[in-house]
């Protein structure tokens, strides 16, 4: 599990023992892609309508999915690790 999402994770008071023993781990690493991938959504939206420069949904996206451990970026990292 990505470490930002596993901290998240015990931050709300959960622990990755807990989620292995109940066979949850895909299943909440899934809910967390879901959440980041909703909000990146909303905020390119938002940005569209409001003109926001600052934002680029081409640009900024892949790098805030790489944190979270998932999309293009980190798929290309893990390939070549």
């Amino acid at each position: 599990m990505n470490k930002r999402i596993l901290k998240i994770f015990n931050e709300a008071g959960f622990h990755q023992p807990e989620m292995e023993r109940l066979g949850i781990d895909d299943k909440f690493e899934k809910f967390a892609e879901l959440i980041v991938k909703e909000t990146l959504d909303e905020v390119a939206e938002r940005a569209y309508y409001t003109g926001d420069g600052a934002w680029s949904d081409e640009l900024d996206r892949p790098w805030i999915e790489l944190e979270f451990g998932y999309g293009p970026l980190h798929d290309a990292k893990t390939f070549r690790s």
